[in-house]
Parts: structure tokens; sequence; C-alpha cells
């Protein structure tokens, strides 16, 4: 039986993810550097590889993030790819790209992903990230 609900904290160099399977909801936000990105990123992956068994109708995720390394980046467009099949399957996958006011390349980054995958990208420019 998949888990239903996953939480993971955030630490000064990992981000904190909130995943919710019954409201199709994922939220990650903080920094993305984590010593061994490959064991962290693998609890997302599997908790995703769930969801896309009976996701949704409407799959929202907020990105708040402030900073990704290399090795991030790679995880961010695993995860992209694996919802990018919900919306294959018509069901719709919101991403809501949060960056703050003057972040550039944090607003970069999301326009990279969303010129690779077919979902609906909201960028909205914050204030405050977290």
């Amino acid at each position: 039986m998949p888990v239903k609900h996953m939480h993971i904290r955030r630490t000064t160099t990992s981000p904190e993810v909130e995943m919710d399977l019954e409201q199709g909801t994922i939220e990650i936000s903080g920094r993305s550097l984590p010593a061994n990105s490959e064991v962290f990123y693998e609890r997302v992956y599997r908790w995703i590889e769930a969801y896309l068994e009976h996701p949704r109708e409407r799959t929202i995720v907020n990105m708040r993030l402030d900073y990704l390394d290399t090795s991030s980046t790679k995880h961010f467009y695993n995860i992209f790819d694996r919802l990018s099949t919900v919306n294959e399957r018509g069901k719709q996958v919101q991403i809501n790209w949060h960056y703050e006011i003057g972040d550039e390349e944090m607003a970069e980054t999301g326009k990279d992903y969303q010129s690779l995958f077919p979902m609906d990208f909201h960028f909205i420019e914050v204030k405050d990230l977290f």
C-alpha cells in the first residue's frame, strides 16, 4: 500500500518536501544541494511512482527554491519527466514556480524546465520564498 503522505524536513542543504497522494499536491521548498542527492531523491521518486499509478485529475506542484546544485537540476528533470506522463494520460499537471524578486537565475531555471516539459507552468515572483 502506497504512503499517502510524505514529509521530509528542510535542512541547510536539502529542501523540505511535502507530498500528498490524496490531494495530488507536491511542495518543494528550500535549497537543494544534498550531500548524497541520489539517496535523498530516491524517496521522492518512489512516492511519485506510487502516485502515477492513480494520479488525481489535477496535480499541483509548488516549487520554492532559492538554490539548486547541478545534481539537483538532474533530479528535478527526472521528477518533471515522470510527472509529464500524467499530462500524456489526459490529466493536468500545474507547476507553480515561485522565485524571489530579482532572482532572474532561478526564474530562468524554471523557464528551462518549461521548455522541456508540456505542463502548465506558472511563474510567481514573491518577496520571500519561505
